[in-house]
């Protein structure tokens, strides 16, 4: 699923648009009597916007999903959608969601843009 969950973004990406808020749950998984092509889809696009159009004032997101720099107060970049996609790829690996065991509060946004990261794991 990951394979494929990057090919939906790399193709939203070659449009010029910026999800801005990408996390599992947008992730819409059908593994029933579909073709290969149509079992992964991105949704939840409603926040997209062109990168030319992304506005530095505008931050929506889970926190745990969001790139440090959005939570700096940068505007949102092709990079952060790929932030975003490593803390799902992180969650896939370990049935977990990123910072399962913190509040999602300033703290946590303090130590990402710290440099906090989930705690890699032997699979």
């Amino acid at each position: 699923h990951l394979y494929d969950i990057a090919e939906g973004l790399s193709a939203i990406h070659k449009t010029n648009i910026i999800h801005r808020d990408l996390h599992s749950g947008n992730i819409l998984i059908n593994d029933k009597n579909v073709s290969i092509y149509n079992r992964i889809k991105i949704g939840d696009l409603g926040l997209s916007k062109s990168a030319t159009e992304a506005d530095v004032n505008d931050t929506y997101g889970i926190i745990p999903y969001m790139a440090p720099e959005v939570l700096q107060g940068q505007k949102y970049t092709t990079a952060s959608d790929i932030y975003s996609f490593g803390m799902i790829m992180w969650e896939y690996m370990t049935g977990r969601r990123p910072f399962w065991d913190r509040a999602h509060d300033i703290e946590l946004i303090i130590d990402i843009c710290d440099g906090l990261r989930p705690p890699t794991v032997d699979i």
